[in-house]
């Protein structure tokens, strides 16, 4: 059995969890997981929607950076 779920339903949860991962409450592939796409797929619509990654992650990414200079 297949269910149609309303756009505006869809949009709302999508944006819940843009919200949560741009908190940093909720990682990326838990996120990508819960809207039945691939990582790449939900990097690219952060990409889209101009969603930074969260503070956390990123200082964890410039950190590791930093070791290579």
């Amino acid at each position: 059995m297949t269910i149609s779920i309303p756009k505006e339903i869809k949009e709302q949860f999508l944006g819940q969890i843009l919200s949560l991962y741009s908190k940093g409450e909720l990682f990326a592939g838990r996120a990508s997981e819960m809207l039945g796409i691939s990582r790449a797929e939900f990097y690219e619509i952060l990409s889209q929607q101009k969603i930074p990654l969260p503070g956390k992650l990123n200082e964890s990414i410039l950190k590791e950076l930093s070791a290579f200079k």
